[in-house]
């Protein structure tokens, strides 16, 4: 059975000339794989998120990266045992050995998709659980802190990066609310797309 569990979770919040921001962190149990996806930049949460799951980082077998902006990555080296997934050019990195890897390396229940907007080398993850399919999306979904959570707002309404395309994160941002059942967002709380309005869906 594949299980998801948010470790930590995200945050974003604008200072002077600046953001004080670390990204979420889920943990996946896939068969006899152990998953953490998108590991921050907030050292001492991960490391008590992981203590307090019994893990150590050691255990990992594998890191999934939703793109490159540092406060998704810059923890990503903690993990030496684990195999890294990277958005770009599915590339599976092993130490310094480059490959391609297949669509099922993490498991039958979870799929890796292209999820562009945000940047244009961006992925998600659409996992199977017992009871939903979860939505770990990186930043196709995040608020600042206090922001309301909608999902026709956030990053719709905050996009500032050069590199972005509102028309391709709104796509992005539809698919995601079609498949899945609940959404893990990069900063911010996991909401269920249920809860959503019509119009909200339409996006």
């Amino acid at each position: 059975m594949t299980t998801v569990k948010v470790l930590v979770e995200g945050y974003a919040k604008r200072i002077e000339n600046g953001y004080i921001a670390s990204s979420t962190v889920s943990l996946i149990y896939s068969e006899d794989k152990i998953i953490i996806c998108d590991p921050g930049c907030n050292r001492r949460l991960l490391m008590e998120a992981l203590e307090k799951e019994g893990l150590r980082p050691c255990h990992v077998n594998y890191v999934f990266l939703s793109h490159s902006h540092p406060d998704h990555i810059l923890l990503t080296a903690i993990f030496e045992n684990a195999k890294v997934i990277s958005y770009d050019s599915n590339l599976l990195f092993d130490k310094d050995k480059q490959t391609t890897y297949d669509i099922n390396i993490l498991g039958s229940d979870i799929e890796t998709i292209d999820t562009p907007g945000h940047v244009s080398e961006h992925k998600s993850l659409i996992v199977k659980t017992e009871n939903e399919t979860i939505g770990i999306s990186g930043d196709v979904f995040w608020w600042y802190d206090k922001e309301e959570e909608l999902a026709e707002t956030g990053m719709i309404a905050n996009n500032e990066n050069l590199n972005s395309s509102i028309t391709e994160l709104k796509k992005s941002r539809k698919l995601l609310l079609e498949k899945c059942d609940s959404i893990i967002p990069g900063h911010g709380k996991l909401f269920h797309t249920n809860n959503l309005n019509s119009k909200t869906k339409e996006i």
